[in-house]
């Protein structure tokens, strides 16, 4: 997988916004503690500013996590992010229901598992090197 570090403006909200949640990020990854379906969106944008700021002129703005897969999908080995795609794939189907307020099973589904999530947690701060050495 290629890394690439990506400087932000940190003036910008948006910007600002992401360094939050990956300081949020962090600190459940360290500690297990925060609002377990908040750290799931978080995950989600993060991953997905992240892909909109690496690849330009690949992704729009307002692309979401499942329109970034397909993009990739459809585009096959020429695209920048095709290395991407099996980890963005299992952070997709893991969040999906999780994250969407209007999720078929939500009410229904089972608890968020916290080792499980840290799991999801360090793929997601391995994809954007949040923190380079991750075990």
């Amino acid at each position: 997988m290629n890394s690439e570090i990506v400087q932000f403006d940190l003036e910008d909200p948006c910007n600002r916004r992401v360094a939050s949640e990956i300081i949020d990020l962090l600190f459940f990854y360290r500690t297990g503690e925060g609002r377990l379906r908040d750290i799931v969106t978080k995950m989600r944008f993060v991953i997905e500013t992240y892909c909109t700021y690496s690849y330009p002129g690949f992704f729009d703005s307002d692309d979401t996590l499942l329109s970034i897969i397909e993009k990739i999908r459809n585009t096959g080995e020429q695209h920048p992010a095709c290395a991407l795609l099996d980890e963005l794939d299992y952070i997709h189907n893991y969040s999906w229901d999780h994250c969407r307020d209007d999720a078929p099973d939500r009410d229904v589904a089972d608890p968020i598992d916290v080792k499980e999530l840290t799991g999801y947690v360090r793929r997601t701060l391995k994809i954007v090197n949040a923190i380079p050495n991750l075990p």
